[in-house]
């Protein structure tokens, strides 16, 4: 005998509802991904706030959240992919991207409204 074979099989009911389980679980993720797609104003915001970070927080903080968001909305180009988008932005490392470098850009991937993943 082989003790593989011996061993209790589960019930096909149990297997159903595990798959009707997960199922579900996996369609609720993907409206709350649809439901909370990130938008310029999201990532503008995180991206100020990032900023802060960097710069220090305190009065120049606020004026330059006050400035620098709907600044950092003006440049940022949204695809929207339903469920996620992607940002791009231009990388302002380098003095020559205003100049005429329109090429370099840094892309970040948004999911949630909160979560921005530098790709």
């Amino acid at each position: 005998m082989n003790p593989r074979y011996d061993a209790p099989q589960p019930e096909p009911r149990a297997r159903k509802k595990t798959a009707a389980k997960l199922s579900f679980v996996i369609i609720v993720v993907l409206v709350l991904l649809a439901v909370m797609n990130p938008g310029k104003e999201d990532f503008g915001e995180y991206a100020v706030n990032h900023l802060e970070e960097t710069l220090g927080g305190g009065l120049a903080g606020e004026i330059t959240s006050m400035v620098a968001q709907p600044m950092v909305e003006s440049f940022t180009i949204r695809e929207n992919y339903i469920l996620f988008s992607t940002f791009s932005i231009p990388d302002i490392q380098d003095g020559k991207t205003f100049i005429g470098d329109i090429k370099a850009k840094r892309k970040y991937l948004g999911l949630f409204k909160i979560i921005f993943i530098k790709l």
